[in-house]
């Protein structure tokens, strides 16, 4: 009986411990929970069309993307005075930037020798520039350009965004596409 007995209570240390080390692991573990909210609003910022602006271009309905249709003739400069307006429609002002993202028929490509350069200027109310974003070519190289330094917006204007492109002598029917993001904080 007494070897039973002993047995017994190394049988019920053991279950103790255990159940004292299971609590006490219990203990440093802990849940935390998150609850984002995600709410949709109106753009404060958007495109709205300007007095020049290209045939078969579109502003996408809610007015944060564009399609503009711009044209080039060889040997050729052609501006656009005011082919698209970048407007706050917010009581606050907001800053933006113009950031390359992707350009097509890429480097190396031989279709890039027919441009020279396709150039973007912002320019605010009073007819200052604010900043170029400008792409050029060497041969079959696009030079992109660095994104912009941020630029206010005051509340309630609307700042012109100039397009200018410039083609080489020899160029032909090619299409260069462009994708710039505007980031609005």
């Amino acid at each position: 009986m007494n070897i039973r007995l002993k047995k017994s209570s190394k049988f019920f240390i053991v279950l103790f411990a255990s159940l004292l080390i299971g609590i006490a692991n219990a203990a440093i573990y802990y849940s935390m929970t998150a609850q984002p909210s995600l709410s949709i609003i109106a753009a404060k910022v958007v495109f709205v069309a300007g007095n020049d602006f290209p045939s078969g271009s579109s502003v996408g309905d809610n007015s944060t993307w564009v399609y503009l249709a711009l044209k080039g003739y060889p040997n050729t400069t052609l501006t656009y005075d005011q082919p698209l307006n970048i407007s706050n429609t917010d009581s606050a002002s907001h800053t933006f930037r113009l950031r390359h993202v992707a350009i097509s028929p890429a480097s190396g490509q031989p279709q890039v020798s027919n441009f020279t350069a396709l150039n973007f200027l912002v320019q605010n109310t009073a007819g200052v520039s604010q900043g170029s974003f400008n792409y050029t070519t060497t041969g079959t190289t696009w030079t992109t350009p660095t994104t912009m330094s941020p630029m206010t917006l005051p509340a309630g204007e609307s700042w012109i965004i100039f397009a200018q492109t410039v083609t080489a002598p020899s160029a032909n029917d090619v299409t260069a596409t462009i994708q710039i993001a505007v980031d609005v904080v």
